[in-house]
């Protein structure tokens, strides 16, 4: 009898290791073969931001890679078949998220994995809260897909969900190279301290500004307008390189548009054409440029996400004190 009872336990106990094992496989993305001690950890993104993440907790252990290149519209971008072939070496791929990489990813990773099974898919939207997209632009598409709902993907921009975004890049890193786990965990704490530095300059900042709204026809600062208790317009009628040229009745419902709003500034994402800029000023405004750290930069202009972050919060400063 006592024999059966050690028999029995010892059953139970084996089954519940088989549980426990299957459990942590099923919590998460699956790991695959792991990194050894003295490998590099390569790992690739989409966005600039979520590499610069990467690089802050893998530091010397990890070489990272951006695939989406500067001045790219993400909703038209789709990687080059040497962008996909190249992610066969790779152990990690972090994807942004909230849609952005819906139109290929799928079709992309089944032809990966066919030469790269172990290759650890995360996403970096993981356990954030999604705000609903406020403005799609993508000329390419279908008027099915123009109206179809979707979430806004600029969830990097506010410090705090960068935090969610750490916490979940440095636990699949551990994961796929538990040798350097230590080290991982120790480099996004330190990294998560700095973020709760850059929020409470943020806060403070913006807490005392003139001007409690942001006018931007890119549709990128939901996130970090509402976290910081700012006003958010996104308008339509008017973009990087478009605006109503030469048809008055539409330039003139431009300004009564933009009068409703508290703004001397209106935001683009990069340096808006001369012709906008013209127009502008005719309206007796201001293009300022914020940096949404999207496309891949050059080794001689790379920046860290803290540096974008803090030039962004100097031109928010100065424009919503004028």
């Amino acid at each position: 009898m006592k024999r059966m009872v050690q028999k029995m336990m010892a059953i139970g106990l084996g089954l519940s290791l088989v549980l426990a094992v299957g459990c942590s496989e099923s919590d998460g993305p699956k790991v695959g073969k792991t990194v050894k001690e003295g490998e590099k950890v390569v790992v690739y993104s989409t966005l600039q931001a979520q590499a610069s993440f990467a690089k802050e907790i893998g530091g010397d252990k990890v070489d990272v890679q951006t695939y989406m290149p500067p001045g790219q519209n993400f909703w038209q971008w789709a990687p080059t078949l040497k962008e996909m072939r190249d992610l066969e070496q790779a152990h990690v791929m972090i994807l942004n998220g909230n849609g952005v990489e819906d139109r290929w990813w799928d079709q992309m990773y089944a032809t990966v994995k066919i030469k790269n099974d172990d290759l650890l898919v995360i996403d970096a939207s993981q356990g954030l809260d999604k705000l609903n997209l406020l403005r799609y632009y993508n000329p390419d598409a279908s008027e099915d897909d123009k109206v179809k709902k979707r979430f806004d993907p600029w969830h990097y921009l506010d410090p705090q969900n960068a935090k969610v975004e750490v916490d979940t890049i440095a636990t699949a890193l551990s994961k796929k190279a538990p040798a350097y786990a230590e080290e991982f965990q120790k480099n996004a704490e330190e990294f998560k301290h700095k973020l709760d530095q850059l929020d409470q300059e943020y806060a403070d900042t913006l807490s005392k500004v003139k001007r409690k709204e942001i006018v931007s026809p890119y549709p990128a600062f939901q996130y970090l307008t509402k976290r910081y208790g700012l006003n958010y317009y996104v308008p339509t009628s008017i973009a990087i390189n478009e605006f109503p040229q030469d048809k008055f009745d539409e330039m003139d419902a431009v300004k009564v548009d933009f009068a409703k709003h508290d703004a001397a500034n209106i935001f683009f994402e990069g340096e808006a054409a001369p012709r906008v800029q013209e127009f502008l000023g005719q309206m007796g405004y201001q293009a300022k440029t914020l940096n949404t750290y999207e496309g891949k930069m050059e080794p001689d202009k790379l920046k860290g996400y803290l540096q974008v972050m803090e030039e962004n919060l100097a031109v928010l400063k100065e424009a919503l004190n004028q």
